[in-house]
């Protein structure tokens, strides 16, 4: 063997003359590719003046002295190109590219090492089979290459979790991501073992809840909404269905009137049985009417015994109800100012002596959308006065026990009633109607006893019977 197996470099031979020939070909070899750094490898014709020591890898395609030297090291050295042929595993760091290389498989490419990485990585800590890559510092910092960065945590399945866990004195505290479903979601603890939902956001609408309510927001409906009250509910459920339902009618207005209804509609389902009143005091925030409803089939069977309030604009509708109350003084429907109320089918029962069953004193429209039964006396089933207006076409009223009225119909101060082509069955005493001080009834031309009552009506002060 005359030549090193690996560099190829050139041995002394036993009694070889001008042995400093052989020895300076080798260290020349040695020079060459010995931390081999090369200019380029992208250069396919020779430079016309290089300097001592410059390498190269001559690439596919090149002439002149580099020709058919394909993936050789070419080497200016002593006046004229040496050239090297790689060996399986050589390295080199071609400058222009700042890139390693390395000779494999016949050719030039870029480095790549297999790394054994250990399954545990404790920096500054210890790492275990849980926590396999544990992290003691300050900080911790994910800067970006390129525009971004982003920090993945997948899980496997939807019912497993991917969050992040907060942690004080090593007891949780609080917790986001997505624990046990696909629904990201934060929760808190105030001792490590009893957490809490503070948001939770739908993957399918992205709409946010809070379970455990929030201060200075209001939910916001995607749909209409329903409230259900039954007497042997509870105010402390959500009244969001017939098996957790409210106590009390006014908790179910008040718990309306705090949503952001976005033009949705609420109802208000009461079960039979016996209910208080209650008052609207504004209109749903965001739009949408308010439906106060019983059982539209047999309406006796929801009894009311307090009144319903409406004021500032409120758009409601109440229907299938009983509305009887024993203490004086409170009118079964009072309708405020701004507000629009439509009565559906109802069962008007007794009141006070001095309320009435439908009454209103200011700007308002009442609309009679269902016929309705009046089974016991007020001052007045209808007070419209104020500039208000209560109007129904081709409805029927149905009088049982001959109710006793001061009036039937009432109206003041330009208030005006609206009965077109209106049927009334049974008998009432008392007077008829009064229409005062600009107040209009037009039946559109019924006779002055079409309505019920025992005495003739009167219109003094302008008032107007048509």
């Amino acid at each position: 063997m005359d030549k090193s197996d690996n560099l190829n470099i050139p041995y002394i031979m036993p009694s070889q003359a001008q042995k400093h020939v052989t020895h300076n070909e080798a260290i020349k070899a040695i020079d060459a590719v010995l931390h081999l750094a090369v200019l380029s490898r992208a250069v396919a014709i020779p430079p016309e003046s290089p300097t001592g020591g410059d390498r190269y890898i001559v690439p596919s395609g090149a002439t002149g002295a580099w020709s058919e030297k394909e993936t050789s090291v070419a080497a200016w050295q002593d006046g004229a190109w040496a050239f090297y042929v790689p060996r399986e595993g050589w390295l080199a760091h071609v400058l222009d590219e700042n890139r390693m290389l390395v000779f494999k498989a016949g050719g030039w490419t870029a480095a790549a090492f297999a790394v054994a990485i250990p399954d545990q990585v404790g920096i500054n800590t210890s790492a275990d089979a849980t926590n396999r890559l544990a992290v003691a510092s300050p900080a911790s910092l994910f800067t970006n290459t390129g525009a971004g960065h982003q920090l993945k945590i997948n899980k496997a399945a939807v019912g497993d979790t991917a969050s992040l866990l907060y942690q004080t004195a090593w007891s949780g505290r609080a917790e986001m991501g997505l624990a046990g479903n696909d629904a990201f979601s934060i929760k808190v603890s105030a001792d490590g073992a009893t957490f809490r939902q503070a948001i939770v956001i739908d993957p399918a609408t992205g709409r946010p809840a809070f379970p455990s309510g929030a201060q200075g927001l209001r939910e916001q409906l995607a749909a209409d909404r329903t409230y259900h009250v039954a007497p042997a509910g509870s105010d402390g459920n959500d009244g969001l269905s017939t098996g957790a339902p409210f106590a009390t009618l006014q908790k179910a207005v008040d718990t309306a009137l705090a949503l952001d209804c976005a033009r949705h509609d609420v109802t208000i389902q009461l079960a039979d049985g016996s209910h208080a009143g209650a008052g609207v005091s504004r209109p749903l925030v965001g739009g949408g009417r308010l439906t106060i409803r019983g059982n539209e089939t047999t309406p006796a069977s929801v009894m009311l015994t307090g009144g319903l309030s409406f004021a500032n604009g409120v758009h409601a509708k109440v229907s299938g109800l009983r509305i009887a109350i024993t203490t004086d003084l409170i009118h079964a429907l009072s309708v405020g100012n701004g507000v629009t109320l439509r009565i559906g089918k109802m069962e008007f029962g007794a009141v006070g002596a001095n309320a009435d069953h439908i009454f209103c004193d200011n700007p308002c429209k009442i609309l009679l959308e269902d016929n309705y039964t009046i089974t016991g006396g007020a001052r007045r089933h209808m007070n419209i006065g104020g500039g208000g207006s209560l109007s129904g076409a081709g409805r029927t009223f149905t009088l049982t026990g001959t109710p006793a009225f001061t009036q039937f119909a009432a109206t003041s101060h330009c208030g005006t009633i609206a009965l077109s082509s209106a049927t009334v069955t049974g008998s009432a005493t008392g007077s008829r109607y009064i229409a005062d001080t600009n107040g209009v009834i037009n039946t559109f031309g019924k006779a002055t006893t079409f309505l019920p009552g025992s005495t003739a009506g009167t219109n003094p002060a302008g008032g107007i019977y048509a």
